[in-house]
């Protein structure tokens, strides 16, 4: 009961961070493209994606799979584009960002329909089939563990700002993961501690693990923040 709770305070918590209006220069969305596939007869998903600047089709690309926070609206989902996901790190990464389907957070999405995404980008995109990176926020850091539980031979590694592990455990098929826990500085407590519980999980259950904090850094990252400082660091880290 009480893993319960603290599930749904921090929930209310997202929900309501993500009650805001998002702006996004038009300049930045230049470049992001929609794409849509049934996963049942009834239903559909949406994703946007984001090819390098220097796309060959004669290649095939690693993938940052970009997992947004609250239920993953459009709006939401170019903000977190534009603050988290849009690095110089990532030049040569397909980027996938996908939509929470009919307003579920994308931590609600169960292992059928990620399976369901994942051949369809493998299936549309001209991608290697290993050495993927998961990055979510909020809800969205729920949801990269539960995409790492679906598919685990596919990542080598996650990123949060922030997310964590719940009442799962750790699989023991992310020994070759290295993981990084990012929140903001002036976060709610609840996803600092968060932070810390994951990184107190996975310790000596994955390659490498390491925290990092958001210096000035709300829930919801500011645009002016220099997200590279996450990246750099992550891909600093040694397996």
């Amino acid at each position: 009961m009480k893993n319960l709770i603290y599930y749904i305070v921090l929930v209310c918590l997202s929900i309501n961070s993500y009650g805001q209006n998002f702006a996004v220069p038009d300049s930045i969305l230049n470049g992001v493209e929609s794409r849509q596939f049934e996963y049942t007869y009834t239903a559909k998903f949406d994703y946007k994606i984001v090819y390098p600047i220097s796309y060959d089709s004669s290649k095939t690309y690693k993938v940052l799979l970009g997992l947004s926070g609250g239920n993953a609206s459009e709006k939401i989902v170019n903000y977190c584009y534009y603050t988290l996901f849009d690095s110089k790190y990532l030049e040569n990464y397909i980027k996938i960002l996908p939509l929470g389907p009919s307003g579920r957070p994308l931590s609600g999405i169960d292992s059928t329909e990620i399976n369901a995404l994942i051949e369809d980008i493998m299936k549309r995109e001209k991608v290697i089939n290993h050495d993927w990176i998961l990055a979510g926020t909020s809800m969205g850091g729920y949801a990269a563990f539960n995409f790492a539980y679906a598919r685990p031979e596919l990542f080598e590694g996650i990123i949060t700002f922030p997310g964590g592990i719940r009442e799962e455990k750790v699989s023991e098929k992310w020994t070759n993961y290295k993981i990084l826990l990012a929140v903001g500085e002036l976060d709610e407590p609840n996803w600092t501690e968060l932070n810390l519980s994951t990184k107190a999980q996975l310790e000596g259950n994955v390659e490498t693990v390491e925290t990092f904090i958001l210096k000035g850094q709300e829930h919801i990252i500011s645009p002016d923040y220099d997200i590279d400082e996450v990246y750099s660091k992550y891909f600093a880290i040694k397996k």
